[in-house]
């Protein structure tokens, strides 16, 4: 597989909505295509040029959505695109139009935000009954409207039962069920997005690698149930001395990642002094104070998630071979050269 394809297919496994806008886009443009050609051969070029359009915008958006990761743009886009060309194509043509306005209507709770999707259902839905010699009678513009507003109430609730349930499903894939910080899993996804965002804007960004010293004695010594609640208070307590754009992982065991934007190494050795002192003043294992040690590496240019922290882990090693409880930084990979 081609480094391309393997993009591709990271980003479609990765983010949910992005593959809806994808599916959505393919899907549309194949289904309206086949229509714009045969109303251009039975010479209504106007309907024809309108369901072109709808296609074209369709790819057009879901192409700015891959470009830019601007999601809720294209899908709204997209959103209005289905409800304007299904009004006119009933303009234009009649009844037929009203067959695709279902379709637009049960598409676009999936394709952008709910409270955004409820308002334009009901605009839809006016528009449509707004065209003129569309329906026979009142029964028939009756049973239309009503058939409209179930399949947007069903939709609706399809489309609210499925985001509850992806957002259980993307906690439980990404969160560390003991700690409740971001697993290894969630590490391995954002540090490769923050390398990507920095090679495009270059910042300063740290990897703090911290371990709990003895970790292994204090499971012995007093059960792993003393263990998890050291586990547990370690990670409230970076939590809420780290800053809301700092990101914390739980590496494995002991070990959790902490990951500093805008940070050189002056800034690592003040967010380690801080944690150091309020692990020494707050987390203890009867009346023992706990320790930690920590290895440190800023983000070369150029340089892999892989190397970046095989260099934190090599300070962590250092570390813990100085005597624990301390902080080393990682040489650049231009100096340990």
């Amino acid at each position: 597989m081609t480094p391309l394809l393997s993009r591709i297919r990271f980003r479609l496994r990765n983010d949910f909505q992005l593959g809806i806008i994808t599916v959505f886009g393919a899907i549309g443009v194949l289904a309206i295509l086949p229509f714009s050609l045969l109303r251009f051969a039975q010479g209504n070029a106007l309907a024809g040029s309108v369901d072109l359009a709808v296609a074209c915008t369709i790819t057009g958006a879901a192409l700015y959505a891959w470009i830019t990761g601007k999601l809720e743009r294209a899908g709204l886009l997209i959103s209005v695109c289905n409800l304007l060309g299904s009004v006119l194509v009933e303009l234009l043509l009649g009844k037929t139009g009203l067959y695709w306005l279902y379709v637009a209507l049960l598409a676009n709770f999936f394709l952008i935000n709910r409270r955004a999707a409820v308002p334009l259902a009901f605009l839809g839905i006016v528009l449509a009954q707004m065209v003129p010699g569309a329906f026979e009678s009142a029964v028939q513009r009756a049973s239309v409207i009503t058939t409209q507003l179930l399949v947007a109430l069903f939709a609706y609730l399809f489309a609210h039962r499925t985001a509850i349930q992806h957002a259980m499903l993307e906690t439980l894939a990404s969160q560390d069920p003991l700690t409740g910080a971001r697993n290894r899993r969630a590490m391995e996804q954002e540090l490769a997005v923050a390398i990507a965002a920095n090679q495009r804007r270059p910042r300063s960004l740290a990897l703090l690698l911290l371990d709990l010293d003895h970790f292994k004695q204090i499971n012995d010594r007093y059960g792993h149930d003393m263990g998890d609640q050291v586990l547990r208070r370690f990670v409230a307590l970076i939590q809420s001395h780290t800053r809301a754009c700092d990101r914390l992982f739980r590496y494995g065991g002991e070990e959790f990642v902490l990951l500093l934007e805008n940070t050189d190494a002056a800034g690592v050795a003040t967010v380690f002094a801080n944690l150091r002192a309020c692990v020494h003043a707050e987390l203890r294992v009867q009346n023992a104070p706990v320790t930690v040690s920590a290895g440190a590496a800023l983000l070369a240019p150029g340089e892999s998630r892989e190397a970046w922290l095989a260099r934190a882990d090599a300070a962590l090693y250092r570390a813990k071979q100085a005597g624990r409880d301390r902080l080393e930084l990682a040489p650049s990979p231009a100096a340990s050269a």
